[in-house]
């Protein structure tokens, strides 16, 4: 009978320290793995999160400069003519539009246009345009670019009933973990 409980007595031995640390490393290692997960999955809905207000951004700016276009219709001032990048080497240019990223502000300015001069003023002055003055607050994180050009051919001369082009780029450049990322969205516009 004692060796029946020897032998049974050498099967009951329980795990080494080696064994313990091995299955420790182990559990370590999916539990790091797991948390590296979690935490890439949430910084992907922030940034998620992010291009999809620089993309209603960019779409409600392309509303607004589709609206620019049908200002003024009888008046002097042409909407289409406006529908323009400001130029300063043309004093005849009417373009509207700023160059270059600009901040976004909160109010769109009197004008209820957006990327215009009432409203995309330097940060931490006030945009004034004759007497209105836009206080609004700048949105933070994300600035605007606005890239109009004529798609019609300089060489040829537009008929009068020929319809016209413009091709209309908004980036809207915003920030994820001090990264810079850029959201572009374009669009056609005819003059009618």
């Amino acid at each position: 009978m004692k060796n029946c409980q020897r032998k049974s007595s050498r099967y009951e031995n329980g795990f080494s320290y080696i064994d313990v640390m091995i299955a420790i490393v182990i559990l370590m290692v999916g539990i790091i793995a797991l948390a590296a997960t979690l935490t890439a999955n949430l910084v992907r809905s922030y940034e998620t999160e992010k291009q999809i207000v620089a993309k209603q951004a960019a779409v409600s700016t392309i509303e607004s400069i589709i609206s620019a276009r049908d200002i003024n219709r009888n008046n002097t001032n042409n909407g289409w003519e406006t529908v323009a990048n400001v130029n300063p080497n043309d004093p005849n240019a009417r373009g509207i539009f700023l160059n270059g990223f600009t901040p976004i502000r909160e109010d769109i300015g009197i004008d209820g246009v957006s990327g215009t001069a009432d409203d995309a003023c330097p940060v931490n002055t006030i945009c004034t345009v004759n007497s209105y003055q836009n206080t609004s607050a700048v949105v933070k994180g994300l600035e605007r670019r606005i890239v109009i050009t004529d798609v019609n051919d300089p060489e040829r001369p537009t008929p009068p009933n020929r319809i016209r082009r413009k091709r209309i780029d908004v980036t809207i450049r915003y920030f994820v973990n001090q990264i810079s990322r850029q959201q572009l969205v374009s669009t056609m516009l005819s003059d009618y």
